[in-house]
């Protein structure tokens, strides 16, 4: 059940660092921290003496049931996929005003306007290549935006990011 780990593996990598990942979705899980990862590492290599005993060994096991320990590289902001989500994050803050305006356009003036209903119908407009929301934002060039189809909660997200 529980895979040893190599010692040579615990030499210190700037890039890369171990984890743990559920054995079912291969997916770093959720209760991963240093700590817990260290402590699951020792117990894999039989090391649980000394300053190692400090560690919580006990929910290590436990963890150690349905998790393994594996050495993943670290992000980067180098990555290729970094530039275009900023670029949308940018372009969606831009835009947002404007479409705003649109929205409380149409909305009647007994109904306050609500976060989520926006969040909702941008994405709506936004997939409609009539709507004016959509020939504004390919119009300013906008296509990382529009190309990315971003959800309602992204662009809660977005709204949130400017309040604060």
């Amino acid at each position: 059940m529980i895979k040893r780990v190599n010692q040579g593996q615990i030499k210190s990598n700037p890039k890369k660092h171990f984890v743990l990942v559920n054995n079912k979705t291969a997916k770093v899980a959720s209760s991963n921290n240093w700590l817990n990862t260290m402590a699951a590492l020792a117990i894999s290599n039989d090391d649980s003496t000394g300053i190692m005993s400090a560690l919580p060994l006990a929910r290590a096991r436990n963890l150690l049931r349905h998790n393994k320990v594996t050495k993943k590289s670290q992000r980067s902001k180098s990555q290729n996929k970094r530039p275009e989500r900023e670029k949308a994050r940018d372009q969606a803050i831009s835009m947002l005003p404007h479409l705003a305006v649109l929205f409380e356009r149409g909305l009647p003036r007994s109904r306050p306007p609500r976060i989520n209903e926006f969040c909702r119908w941008i994405t709506h407009k936004l997939e409609d290549r009539n709507s004016e929301a959509h020939k504004y934002a390919e119009n300013k060039g906008f296509h990382d935006l529009i190309d990315a189809r971003r959800s309602a909660r992204w662009w809660q997200d977005q709204i949130k990011k400017m309040q604060s």
